[in-house]
């Protein structure tokens, strides 16, 4: 058994060693790359501000919706009630103008605010089914509004659930108000 024996000096003396590079950077060296990653970055921004100017702006919508979520379909009576609050607080937000609103004047903002074509793209959504029939100045808008105020007028079960649905639709796609602005009232 013989035993290894590193090779002598002899035998590297004349081995030169391999020169190292410069390490690369990872900054870009020409100024194109760096405009390129500045616009680059803006857009992140810009998109990214849009993004949580939208997500804050309807932030009433989520509310809207998990109020709607905890309507106890057992009490009708209370129920209905507590859809017309939910209903009021998201018009008065919308605008503060609609807080007079009452009756046919509400079941018909109501219904203003949801455009026809919102309704058919979402009648596809399994998520969403909006009754495209359906209107708040119809038969169960009308009951609705009779059963918040009297105890005599009551909403059956098959109505609440048709009218808290559409209601949920309602939140989910209406329309904000366009502003009137100086140059708008012009036009009007």
């Amino acid at each position: 058994m013989s035993i290894h024996t590193p090779p002598s000096t002899y035998i590297l003396r004349d081995i030169v060693d391999v020169a190292v590079p410069d390490s690369v950077a990872w900054w870009p060296q020409t100024i194109g790359w760096q405009i390129l990653a500045l616009v680059i970055l803006i857009a992140c921004f810009v998109w990214g501000y849009r993004r949580i100017k939208v997500w804050w702006q309807n932030r009433y919508r989520r509310e809207a919706l998990q109020a709607l979520a905890t309507l106890d379909l057992s009490l009708p009576r209370e129920s209905a009630m507590s859809l017309l609050t939910i209903i009021k607080a998201v018009l008065v937000y919308l605008d503060p103008k609609n807080a007079a609103l009452f009756g046919d004047a509400l079941l018909r903002k109501l219904d203003s605010l949801l455009p026809p074509a919102t309704l058919n793209r979402a009648q596809g959504d399994a998520e969403i089914k909006p009754d495209a029939d359906f209107q708040y100045q119809g038969k169960i808008g009308k009951k609705w509004l009779a059963a918040s105020l009297s105890s005599h007028c009551t909403l059956t079960d098959p109505e609440l659930a048709t009218l808290i649905e559409h209601t949920r639709s309602w939140l989910l796609l209406h329309r904000k108000p366009e502003p009137i602005s100086a140059s708008n009232k012009g036009a009007q």
